[in-house]
């Protein structure tokens, strides 16, 4: 094999981008329980003219990179249909495709709605009455909360939200796949338009703002822009090779994004009159950035791509997705707490007002890495002991191979394959 090939197969850094990704968004749910806000500060830093290390930007802002995950999901669900098109490779049918998603998808789903349901909304009587109960429930189990308000703010695990928009796309993705293959600008105008049309006409106007603005029709800008992504890809991978000045120039690209995102969340997000409006008007732009970064990434300096492919990456995002639907849960169960009478706190604290209200630093230092660790292992533990068996299982496989994964296409397949959905 040409070590000096682009791989088209495996996108290794994508695996880190993810992880990444996943984690800002955890941090910020961490912040919203914690208020904890660390500024870094040594002497030293005097010398080379730099005031502090200040990262509350990125804590507050870290919901958008929920965004850069349905880029992501975008480009590496078409990544396969673009090789097609240029290499002239296999597809799975359709069938195969929709066993995947649930192979990947539901057995973790499910298990998080139904250990709420049996283990905090029943015992605690969470729900107004048993119809508030059935409809809840039913919206949670068919991926349809974001058609009600009330279903979208749960009482069961709030941070699904973004697998039912997942879910709203893969209904949808072999025909938008289709038309792509026959006409990729045609459709990405189509569907970027529709994007675009939605958001002035339904969203802007709307009186419930913070529902509207995370309806899948308002994501198809984003996803249009990974299809397109990967299609752009694809052909610089069959057209160049990995060299010294292609990957100094990408990598110079990359750090540039990265410089771009820093500039448009704090500078701009931060200082704006309503975030839901920006967030919602800046979609489209910012998951250009988003896919500026990830496509120099991945043709960028070895160096650079270690950082975001590398042995200890690649497990936090293979537990990424049991991570993400977990750690809510657990950071708001540790802070207000859990038995009976919510007695039990981690880490302890009594009164009316949560500590983070106080100011108690040694407790917010404290919560914020038990939550962190007490998520990593939960996620660990249902990642190789119920997902991948029960993935496993659904798609018909004995044992699992010892491949190459990555965490947002394919599930368990060959190695020319990639694995797993954004969310």
């Amino acid at each position: 094999m040409d070590k000096d090939r682009i791989s088209t197969s495996y996108i290794g850094v994508l695996d880190g981008v993810r992880a990444f990704s996943v984690f800002i968004v955890a941090f910020f749910h961490f912040w919203q329980q914690s208020w904890y806000n660390k500024v870094i500060y040594y002497s030293w830093f005097d010398k080379i003219g730099m005031k502090e290390i200040n990262l509350e930007w990125l804590w507050r802002t870290g919901y958008v990179f929920v965004d850069m995950l349905i880029l992501l999901s975008g480009f590496l669900l078409f990544l396969p249909h673009a090789r097609h098109m240029v290499e002239g490779r296999k597809l799975d049918s359709t069938v195969t495709f929709y066993r995947k998603r649930i192979a990947r998808i539901v057995p973790s789903y499910y298990l998080s709605v139904l250990f709420l349901l049996f283990f905090s909304v029943i015992p605690k009587q969470q729900f107004s009455s048993i119809e508030h109960l059935k409809k809840d429930l039913f919206a949670q189990l068919t991926f349809t909360q974001m058609f009600d308000p009330m279903t979208k703010n749960t009482m069961f695990n709030g941070v699904l939200w973004t697998v039912a928009v997942e879910v709203s796309f893969y209904i949808i993705f072999p025909l938008v796949a289709y038309f792509f293959k026959k006409k990729p600008v045609i459709t990405y105008i189509c569907m970027t338009l529709t994007s675009f049309v939605y958001i002035q006409q339904r969203v802007l106007k709307a009186k419930d703002l913070g529902f509207m603005i995370n309806q899948m029709p308002t994501f198809l800008g984003v996803f249009a822009n990974g299809m397109m992504g990967a299609l752009i890809f694809v052909h610089i991978a069959n057209r160049y090779k990995r060299e010294k000045y292609l990957s100094a120039m990408f990598t110079l690209v990359s750090i540039l994004s990265l410089y771009m995102i820093r500039l448009i969340l704090k500078e701009s997000l931060l200082r704006a009159q309503s975030n839901q409006v920006w967030q919602v008007e800046y979609r489209y732009i910012l998951s250009l950035v988003f896919l500026m970064f990830i496509i120099s990434l991945s043709l960028s300096a070895k160096w650079l791509r270690f950082i975001f492919s590398n042995r200890f990456v690649r497990y936090l995002a293979t537990i990424s997705y049991n991570f993400y639907i977990w750690h809510q849960i657990i950071a708001v169960k540790f802070k207000f707490g859990m038995g009976k009478n919510n007695q039990i706190r981690i880490p302890h604290w009594e009164g009316d007002r949560s500590p983070n209200f106080t100011g108690d630093k040694a407790w917010q230092i404290k919560y914020t890495l038990i939550i962190l660790f007490a998520s990593i292992i939960v996620a660990t533990i249902l990642t190789y002991f119920f997902e991948r068996p029960m993935a496993n299982l659904i798609l018909g496989k004995k044992k699992s191979k010892k491949v190459k994964e990555q965490l947002i296409e394919e599930y368990v397949v060959d190695r020319e394959n990639l694995t797993d959905n954004a969310i």
